[in-house]
């Protein structure tokens, strides 16, 4: 087997590096470019929904360790009834459905 001449490796190297003959497929390339965007677009939305629920869970335990002390202070201890527990989790049901119904509003 011969090596072959640089005039060879010149010449196939310019015909596999040539342009394309044809034009770029236009549609194709803004196809692409929208799904970019709405990929982009829905890792935005996500990142905000999950930032979103951090803080409402954070508030969440943070008025549930408020009823909790709350509940054992002397003044409301008959409102927590002898369970400890007797006003929190009605008080708390009625929190998350309006964390709920404000999340709904806001999609």
């Amino acid at each position: 087997m011969t090596a072959p001449n640089n005039a060879d490796i010149d010449a196939m190297l310019t015909t596999i590096l040539a342009p394309p003959t044809r034009a770029g497929d236009r549609g194709f390339t803004v196809q692409v470019e929208r799904a970019i965007d709405a990929q982009a677009a829905y890792a935005r939305a996500r990142a905000r929904f999950w930032r979103s629920f951090g803080f409402e869970a954070l508030a969440v335990g943070a008025l549930l360790a408020a009823l909790w002390l709350l509940s054992s202070a002397p003044l409301l201890a008959p409102l927590a009834g002898a369970a400890h527990w007797g006003l929190a989790p009605p008080l708390l049901l009625i929190l998350l459905l309006w964390f709920g119904t404000q999340r709904w509003r806001s999609a």
